[in-house]
């Protein structure tokens, strides 16, 4: 049986363009692809169709992101990973791991 887990990627973003749908797929996409790389960081394979999208404010997150996201639009993605390691890695709080 395969492992799986899943990991997460960021995107920051400018938060006066928020109602900006094509902007938002921009940060969405740029999550994605964060998630992506963290995955292959981790040697393990991500499955792009699960993505999952959370937008949070980097001031009113109970998560303290630093200084990249304060003031900002915090865009997160999450996806399920599979492969040896996968079981060990969980998409939680700031981290991967």
């Amino acid at each position: 049986m395969a492992e799986a887990s899943t990991v997460f990627g960021w995107a920051f973003g400018d938060p006066g363009r928020e109602a900006d749908e094509a902007y938002q797929q921009e940060l969405r996409d740029s999550a994605l692809e964060n998630a992506l790389q963290e995955a292959g960081r981790k040697g393990v394979e991500a499955d792009a169709a699960t993505a999952a999208y959370t937008v949070v404010d980097g001031d009113g997150s109970l998560i303290d992101h630093g200084e990249a996201a304060r003031g900002r639009i915090v865009v997160r993605c999450t996806v399920n990973v599979s492969g040896p390691g996968a079981e060990k890695l969980h998409a939680e709080g700031p981290m991967n791991g």
